[in-house]
């Protein structure tokens, strides 16, 4: 557990609220060094700005979707994503079908970065119009025989997805391949999409778009909070947050998934459908959330995994929780904008605890200790609306850091609540994996789907090879 929740659970409330004092001073003073630089560079940006806007070169990324451009040799920030269909694709069909419903779609302003590809001119990342836009390029079938075992599917999928994507078109791509399942007669669509375009939850509107009829979707509920809640939270991020900031920057946590260097060849894998009933029902007995209860068996496989390693597991095993920063009246709403409004927390997994119940209680606990920080926000506004307007290499030096904090990502994304088709053709597994983050070795997605859940895991081969394990 990091030095920052440390004294947030043990010191007395005068010493949180001198080193409180001590950050807001040390922030201030920092902001004050650097504010004359950074308004030469704001000077630089918005003359930048200029020039591309003057000369037509293309359209500025917004802050937001900048940081997701820091990526390393051997992690591109790709959304990954897997549909298992019956029967056979025609190739023409379904290509017109995405053309139709996505590439040329106009309701939605947003989807036109499906025909744009990411450039770099005067120093800034731009959209920029791909030449001769030929959907051929985007949606592909691999050739040779059928798939016939999961393995061979997770086999493909990590030989293909470690792959770079083409810098000439834009950033996705769908793969197509028939399986050669026992019994079965069916066909995997394989999705890779820049997190540039958009975040988890874009993309289950973008994929709700695709379907021939929208599939009903999780509907988030407005919290109830009165003007006064409001300025409560807002002042304790302005006195908590400098704390849990500068903590971050000082601070490094153990992993116990070490590599000296990532190989860059992706390994992906997913579990056994899980009946999201059964994990409702734990969570109401024990006056949990499904996130508590998912997280608690995380902490209890992880902790599984390193004893059959001969491995000794730290106390708590601290990873990056990704966060929806979206309201619930955007997402409401019958489209979502591809566009990136998440953030991520740092969460300590109490693997050091043996037994289930304690685990999942001391795991709520910690849940919601985070709930009620002011961690999210500050977090949220230095990633939404800092990072993007840094200088690059600063920008860069700030996400390639995340290795230091976390040893994997975790997201939860709530898929469809009910079945859904494409082409006439019901979708029988969906599965999602988020990006290998800057440095990172391993990341976790929990993706709920008409009713069940599965996790898939995305990891370095040099982190780890056999997922499945």
């Amino acid at each position: 557990m990091n030095l920052y929740w440390k004294y947030m659970e043990s010191a007395p409330s005068f010493l949180y609220a001198l080193l409180c004092f001590s950050a807001i001073l040390v922030w201030t003073l920092f902001a004050i060094l650097a504010l004359p630089f950074w308004f030469l560079f704001r000077i630089l940006k918005w003359f930048q700005g200029i020039c591309i806007t003057y000369w037509g070169l293309g359209k500025l990324l917004a802050c937001h979707d900048v940081p997701f451009l820091h990526e390393t040799e051997y992690n591109r920030n790709f959304i990954n994503g897997l549909f298992v269909v019956d029967g056979t694709i025609d190739m023409e069909e379904f290509r017109q079908l995405i053309m139709s419903r996505v590439v040329q779609n106009v309701e939605e302003p947003s989807y036109v970065r499906m025909r744009k590809r990411i450039v770099q001119r005067y120093w800034r990342y731009i959209w920029q119009d791909e030449p001769d836009f030929d959907i051929k390029k985007h949606i592909r079938r691999l050739e040779g025989g059928g798939l016939r075992s999961e393995e061979d599917l997770q086999k493909m999928l990590g030989e293909n997805f470690s792959s770079p994507m083409r810098e000439d078109i834009s950033p996705w791509e769908i793969l197509v391949t028939p399986l050669d399942l026992p019994g079965k007669d069916q066909t995997a669509i394989c999705i890779r999409i820049h997190h540039a375009i958009g975040d988890g939850f874009a993309m289950i509107g973008l994929f709700a778009r695709l379907m021939d009829k929208k599939p009903e979707l999780l509907r988030v509920k407005k919290p109830v909070a009165t003007p006064c809640d409001k300025q409560k939270q807002v002042w304790k991020a302005i006195l908590t947050g400098p704390l849990a900031l500068l903590s971050v920057a000082l601070s490094t946590a153990d992993n116990p998934f070490p590599a000296t260097k990532l190989s860059g060849e992706k390994c992906f894998s997913w579990t056994k459908t899980i009946d999201l009933e059964l994990v409702k029902e734990i969570k109401a007995r024990t006056g949990t959330t499904v996130n508590d209860v998912l997280s608690t068996c995380l902490a209890g496989s992880l902790r599984r995994y390193l004893k059959s390693q001969g491995s000794k597991h730290p106390d708590d095993i601290q990873i990056a929780i990704t966060i929806n920063t979206r309201s619930p009246k955007v997402l409401s709403r019958d489209n979502i904008p591809l566009e990136n409004h998440s953030t991520g927390l740092f969460y300590n997994l109490p693997v050091g605890l043996a037994d289930p119940f304690k685990r999942l209680l001391e795991t709520k606990r910690r849940m919601d200790n985070l709930k009620s920080s002011s961690d999210w926000r500050i977090f949220g506004l230095i990633y939404s609306h800092i990072i993007g307007r840094l200088p690059d290499f600063i920008g860069r030096f700030s996400s390639f850091s995340l290795k230091r904090h976390c040893s994997l990502i975790l997201s939860n994304v709530p898929g469809p609540l009910t079945p859904f088709e494409i082409g006439g053709k019901e979708v029988k597994t969906a599965i999602a994996w988020p990006p290998l983050v800057s440095d990172t070795g391993m990341s976790i997605a929990v993706f709920s789907y008409a009713g069940t859940l599965r996790m898939g895991v995305l990891s370095d081969k040099a982190v780890l090879a056999d997922p499945v394990s």
